[in-house]
């Protein structure tokens, strides 16, 4: 089953490029600009709201994002995510 990603303040949705280093990447492939800095998962500048998905880290972020909230730079989904970006 393909994994998608929808950004919605864009109205994007794009089948998910497993060769993707991130979110972040990904977003920024399809011509979106999200904030960033670090691109490790230790500042929370790219912290992003996730309406519904999920996802998984290739490194432990620093801290835990709360519930319904992603970091870009570092995550991959697992499942369709709708991020608020």
């Amino acid at each position: 089953m393909p994994i998608y990603v929808t950004f919605l303040k864009s109205g994007k949705t794009v089948a998910w490029d497993p060769a993707a280093e991130s979110l972040l990447d990904f977003a920024e492939s399809h011509g979106l600009a999200p904030a960033f800095s670090c691109r490790a998962g230790v500042c929370n500048t790219c912290l992003s709201i996730m309406k519904s998905g999920a996802v998984t880290y290739a490194e432990p972020p620093l801290m835990e994002p709360g519930v319904g909230e992603v970091l870009l730079c570092c995550s991959k989904p697992l499942q369709s995510v709708e991020l608020d970006i």
